[in-house]
């Protein structure tokens, strides 16, 4: 960066003495005075790349001795300071650059004596020039202090919202498998003990894969139809003949991005109040299509049905975890209804946009087909 910045003062102030030694010869030709352009940008020159060094002190000066709200009355006083120090010393090498120009020297006492009095002459001049380049210094300064505060909040933003995401999907994981070995406890006291031991088998195989989705922003909805399917398989071994589920999506569906266990607490909605509290025989569904460029999930149960507030439902771990992932990911482009539906049961529907088209996990697999 710092060599950068004083090939850009070099380049800047050798542009502006070529074009003002180039304006003069032209000024004078068309006076009727012509005179070579060599000699008049040489001595352009010799006047203008004194304030190299003298643009880089100034920019350090802006940078050391900020003049803000809170400095300016001492800062200020160091810069009105430095415009005559920095004045006359580059009228000094413009006095000595002449004089080596012509092989001449005076002396250190005329040298001296001669770049006091160009710089009282020119302090105006230079004064300009200070303020132009502190100024300058200080906007780039706040503009890059200002872009970094942006990135490190854009950073810190992004950081608070995947942990919130990760909390969220935490939530569901111990309450998902908890309730999965509530099921098998309830086979083993009822003694369906061998039904309960291939459960825990499918049960070994279901948290694998419900752990393999901890690292996955998002998974294919094939993957995670698949772990629905895998879950209601175990429910329909605990009620037997009372439960019938059918799970079905389009080919575009399947490709589609979700977030991981995002079905999960609504299929287990279904289950545990549309099913278990009733003694008739029940049907879960799960229906899964894009239209106008979103992925609509429906889960659906044809229990007795409730209203979406109510408590009986089992909202607390279920449905308003799901809203808040899915305002967390997609803000209002994503939303989740719930209630009665028409026909009676309980219908769940989420809408959210369908991209990541062709998604993979992480260890770059894709998943298997649904059976």
């Amino acid at each position: 960066m710092r060599w950068r910045l004083v090939a850009g003062v070099t380049a800047l102030w050798t542009l502006v003495g070529v074009v003002s030694g180039s304006q003069a010869a032209l000024s004078d030709a068309m006076g009727g005075n012509p005179q070579p352009y060599g000699p008049a940008i040489r001595n352009a020159l010799v006047s203008f790349l004194p304030w190299i060094p003298a643009t880089l002190v100034v920019a350090w000066l802006a940078s050391r001795f900020p003049v803000t709200r809170h400095t300016w009355p001492r800062t200020v006083w160091i810069h009105v300071a430095a415009i005559p120090i920095v004045t006359y010393l580059v009228n000094l090498l413009v006095v000595l650059g002449f004089w080596t120009a012509s092989g001449s020297f005076g002396g250190f006492r005329a040298l001296l004596d001669s770049a006091l009095y160009w710089a009282t002459l020119r302090i105006h001049i230079a004064a300009v020039i200070y303020v132009a380049v502190a100024a300058t210094t200080q906007m780039v300064r706040f503009y890059r202090d200002t872009r970094a505060r942006e990135l490190g909040l854009a950073r810190l933003e992004g950081q608070l919202a995947k942990a919130r995401l990760e909390a969220l999907t935490a939530q569901i994981r111990p309450h998902f498998l908890f309730n999965t070995l509530h099921t098998i406890g309830q086979m083993w006291r009822s003694g369906r003990h061998d039904e309960a031991d291939g459960l825990l088998d499918r049960l070994g195989s279901l948290f694998h894969k419900v752990q393999s989705t901890a690292a996955d922003a998002v998974v294919p909805l094939e993957e995670e139809l698949a772990l629905v399917r895998e879950y209601l398989e175990i429910e329909q071994v605990r009620f037997r003949d009372r439960l019938t589920t059918r799970v079905s999506a389009t080919p575009d569906a399947l490709r589609c991005a979700v977030p991981p266990l995002l079905l999960q607490p609504l299929v287990e909605n279904a289950v545990r109040h549309g099913i278990s509290t009733s003694s008739k025989a029940g049907l879960v569904e799960v229906d899964a299509a894009v239209a106008d460029g979103h992925l609509v999930v429906v889960v659906r149960d044809d229990g007795p049905g409730h209203d979406d507030d109510a408590p009986s439902r089992g909202t607390g771990t279920g449905l308003s975890n799901t809203r808040e992932r899915l305002a967390q990911l997609y803000g209002n482009d994503a939303r989740l209804d719930a209630g009665t539906g028409e026909a009676g049961g309980y219908v769940a529907r989420v809408r959210l946009p369908a991209n990541g088209t062709g998604a993979t996990r992480r260890d770059g697999m894709r998943p298997a087909p649904m059976p």
